[in-house]
C-alpha cells in the first residue's frame, strides 16, 4: 500500500507495473537510483508551496494515468493542482515538477545526456526541453489539474491553424511535429523571413501542410494571420505560435467547447517555459473573459492559445496589421464590443516559452516596455470611453489600421 501522509515539498517517484505492483522512493535531493528498477511507469510528484500540504489521492492518480496509457503509451503527462482560476485577469500560479511517463523512456531521455543537466537543475523544465528539441521520444504531451478529471473521446470536425513563423527554424520544426501527431487540423504556415535550406527541407517534411513566403520583410505575425485565415476555409480557427507547443487535446477540448455553446472566441490556461530562469509555471486565465472586460481592460486571454470561429473574426473586422506587436491585445479590446461570449476552457492546453529573442523580451517591443505600456494605456483609456458611449469605436485607437508598407505573398 502507498503512504499517503506525505511532504509533497520533496520528491516522491512512484514506480508501477500494469498489474499495480508500486515501489516509492522519497528524496530531499533528486537521484536516479531507482533507473535500474523494472518497472512499466514512473510518476514523479512534487508540488509548490502552498501545495506541499495537500495529500492527493496517490491511487486515483494512477489508476487515471492508466486510462489514459491505455489508449496511447508514448505521452508525457505533466500534473499540477487544480486551482480556482482568476476573475479577472491572467494570474501567474505555482511552479510545476510533476508528471508521468513510460518508464523505457523516461530512461532513454535521461541516458542521452549526462545526468547533471537533470539532477542540479528543473528535472522537468529540462525534460521538456530536450523533448521539444527530439519528439522522437513522445509523440504527445498532456497537461492534467489533480484531482484529474478524464474527459470522454471526442471527434472534432477539420479545423485550421495558422501560424507566423520569424526566427531559429528548429522552433518551427518542432512545434509542427507535434501538430502532425494530431487528426483533424489544416495547418497553414507563413515564412515572415528568406528561406533557408533548412526551411526548404521542412516544407518539404511537411508537404501536407501550407507554406506561404512574405516578402520583403518582416511583415508581422499581424499580416500573416490575416493573410492565412483569408487563404483557408474551415468554420473554426486555432492560432499557433511557431515557437510554442500545442497539448494534445488543445483542439478537441476547445473545438468541442466551442461546438456545444454559443461561444464565440475560446483560449485556455497556459504552462509557462522560462527559459531566463528555467523553470515551468502555472499561469490560469479568468474563464468568462467577457464578464473580465466588462469589468476592467485586463489580460484575460493569451492570444495564442485561442480558437475563433471564421464568422466572428470577420464580424470582428480582423486583425490590425500597422505594427509587430501587441495587435492581438487590441484585436480582444475591440472583440469586446462584436461578440457576446469569450471564454477560457478550464484547462491547460499550450506550452509557451518565454525566451530571448521574442517579441515579448526583446527590449525594444518587450512587455513593459515604454512603447508597449503606451499603446496599453491608449488602448485601455478607449476602451473604457468606448464602453461608456463616450467615444465611437471607429475615432478610438483600437479600430483596424492597415499596413503603412507593402508587401507580397507567394504559396511555396
Amino acid at each position: 500500500m502507498l503512504d499517503l501522509e506525505w511532504d509533497f515539498s520533496y520528491y516522491h517517484i512512484i514506480l508501477w507495473k500494469k498489474n499495480m505492483i508500486t515501489r516509492h522512493y522519497k528524496m530531499y535531493f533528486l537521484s536516479f537510483e531507482f533507473l535500474n528498477e523494472d518497472f512499466d511507469y514512473i510518476l514523479l510528484l512534487k508540488f509548490d508551496f502552498p501545495d506541499s500540504y495537500v495529500s492527493p489521492d496517490i491511487h486515483r492518480i494512477i489508476e487515471s494515468l492508466d486510462e489514459m496509457y491505455r489508449d496511447e503509451e508514448n505521452i508525457l503527462v505533466v500534473l499540477t493542482n487544480r486551482k480556482e482560476p482568476p476573475l479577472d485577469s491572467v494570474r501567474a500560479g505555482e511552479f510545476v515538477y510533476s508528471f508521468s511517463c513510460r518508464m523505457v523512456n523516461f530512461k532513454k531521455i535521461v541516458s542521452l545526456y549526462p545526468k547533471s543537466e537533470f539532477v542540479n537543475k528543473n528535472l522537468l523544465f529540462e525534460l521538456l526541453d530536450r523533448v521539444f528539441d527530439d519528439h522522437s521520444v513522445f509523440k504527445k504531451i498532456f497537461v492534467r489539474q489533480i484531482p484529474i478529471e478524464n474527459s470522454p473521446k471526442i471527434s472534432i470536425s477539420d479545423c485550421d491553424v495558422v501560424i507566423p513563423h520569424r526566427g531559429d527554424e528548429n522552433l518551427l520544426r518542432n512545434a509542427l511535429s507535434f501538430l502532425d501527431a494530431l487528426k483533424n487540423l489544416k495547418i497553414h504556415v507563413g515564412i515572415d523571413q528568406d528561406i533557408t535550406e533548412v526551411l526548404s527541407q521542412i516544407r518539404k517534411n511537411y508537404a501536407h501542410m501550407s507554406f506561404y513566403h512574405f516578402f520583403p520583410n518582416p511583415v508581422g505575425p499581424y499580416v500573416i494571420r490575416n493573410y492565412l485565415i483569408n487563404q483557408s476555409t474551415e468554420k473554426l480557427i486555432f492560432y499557433q505560435d511557431s515557437d510554442d507547443i500545442p497539448c494534445a487535446d488543445r483542439f478537441e477540448k476547445i473545438a468541442y467547447h466551442m461546438t456545444q455553446t454559443a461561444c464565440q472566441l475560446c483560449g485556455s490556461h497556459e504552462l509557462r517555459l522560462d527559459y531566463f530562469d528555467r523553470t515551468v509555471r502555472a499561469f490560469r486565465f479568468p474563464v468568462n473573459v467577457y464578464a473580465a472586460l466588462a469589468k476592467e481592460p485586463g489580460h484575460p486571454l493569451l492570444h495564442p492559445t485561442s480558437a475563433i470561429t471564421r464568422d466572428a473574426f470577420y464580424l470582428c473586422g480582423r486583425l490590425s496589421e500597422e505594427r509587430i506587436f501587441g495587435n492581438d491585445t487590441k484585436f480582444l479590446l475591440h472583440s469586446f464590443f462584436f461578440l457576446r461570449d469569450i471564454r477560457n476552457v478550464d484547462e491547460f492546453l499550450y506550452i509557451r516559452r518565454r525566451r530571448p529573442g521574442s517579441l515579448t523580451t526583446a527590449p525594444e517591443t518587450m512587455i513593459g516596455s515604454p512603447l508597449r505600456r503606451n499603446l496599453l494605456h491608449s488602448w485601455n483609456e478607449d476602451f473604457v470611453w468606448v464602453k461608456a458611449g463616450l467615444l465611437s469605436l471607429e475615432n478610438s485607437s483600437l479600430n483596424y489600421q492597415p499596413p503603412s508598407f507593402s508587401y507580397n505573398a507567394a504559396k511555396l
